[in-house]
């Protein structure tokens, strides 16, 4: 008898596991699918042209901030398209293959984005320094009013990035002009890569 009991509990100490596993994945997927949902009505709202893209494990990556996501040119991303987390820009389509492409974050050193500073519509250019909190600002004109809280967006000048896209704001650290960004580069887990629809 006390070997039957102890089967028995022990069936039901893995069907309790496996019930709790259930229940904390099923949770994940109502947690993700409210994410997928607020991407959908934001498509919708805005009327925007984009998709949305899974962040995938990247382990071997040729940058030092970059994303892998699970779309490529098989579903239409094209290489330099505009990247998004939730409102705000975080980088551009640098690789594309037939699944897959790669997005060069903002905060990787080899990113260089042309910016417009408001207030006062201050051209700029947005430099990767490899740090995910900071950004740093070149090209600046010499007489400049530029003030802590500032917020700094896109400019749409290299004619392929739309102009009007948050990335973040002003902060003086030690008498140097960098940019805070809105994204935790961390977080991010679904993105939505931009494209523009030509009207025939």
């Amino acid at each position: 008898m006390n070997k039957k009991k102890k089967k028995i509990k022990k069936k039901l100490k893995k069907a309790e596991i496996k019930k709790q596993n259930l229940i904390l994945e099923n949770n994940f997927f109502k947690e993700e699918n409210q994410i997928l949902k607020k991407l959908i009505n934001e498509k919708n709202l805005y009327n925007d042209e984009f998709y949305i893209t899974k962040v995938l494990l990247d382990q071997k990556s040729p940058y030092l901030r970059s994303l892998l996501i699970n779309k490529g040119f098989k579903h239409g991303i094209k290489l330099g398209a505009a990247v998004r987390s939730d409102s705000y820009f975080i980088g551009k389509i640098v690789d594309s293959n037939y699944l897959t492409s790669r997005i060069l974050l903002i905060s990787d050193l080899n990113s260089k984005i042309p910016i417009i500073i408001e207030p006062g519509s201050i051209s700029a250019i947005l430099s990767g320094t490899g740090n995910n909190e900071l950004g740093e600002i070149e090209y600046l004109p010499e007489n400049n009013n530029i003030k802590e809280g500032g917020i700094v967006y896109t400019s749409g000048s290299d004619g392929v990035i739309s102009s009007g896209i948050p990335i973040g704001k002003i902060i003086l650290d030690n008498n140097l002009i960098k940019v805070d960004y809105f994204t935790d580069f961390t977080q991010i887990n679904f993105v939505k890569v931009y494209y523009k629809k030509w009207a025939l």
